[in-house]
């Protein structure tokens, strides 16, 4: 049943250890915000220096960096990003997201809503 109200403390959290079948060196954190039938809303925490392994989705992806600084890498172009930053993986295209000298939080958004970690 879907929810039209989730507190964060009461959100599903999951710590996962791959993204669409590649390993990660170490968990991040995944917190449900919101699901419905057209799109999923996740909270990542990441580890300063962790990255997620290139990687490629069928779905798009966009997001908004909330704390820290990422490095992220989509097709052949790697962007520096923080605070207020935004990002869009468009369907198909390899990339990869870095948390760089501290913890990094980003807001993701999945749709259609694709549950692809573990």
């Amino acid at each position: 049943m879907m929810k039209n109200a989730i507190h964060r403390d009461d959100c599903e959290e999951i710590r996962i250890t791959q993204v669409e079948g590649h390993p990660l060196s170490r968990h991040a954190l995944i917190r449900v915000l919101g699901e419905g039938q057209n799109m999923l809303m996740v909270e990542v925490t990441m580890p300063a220096g962790q990255s997620s392994p290139q990687h490629v989705h069928d779905h798009e992806s966009v997001g908004y960096v909330v704390r820290g600084r990422v490095s992220m890498t989509v097709g052949e172009v790697t962007s520096q990003l923080g605070p207020g930053d935004g990002f869009l993986h468009p369907i198909g295209v390899y990339h990869s997201l870095r948390a760089m000298d501290e913890e990094a939080v980003w807001l993701e958004i999945k749709s259609p809503p694709t549950r692809t970690w573990r």
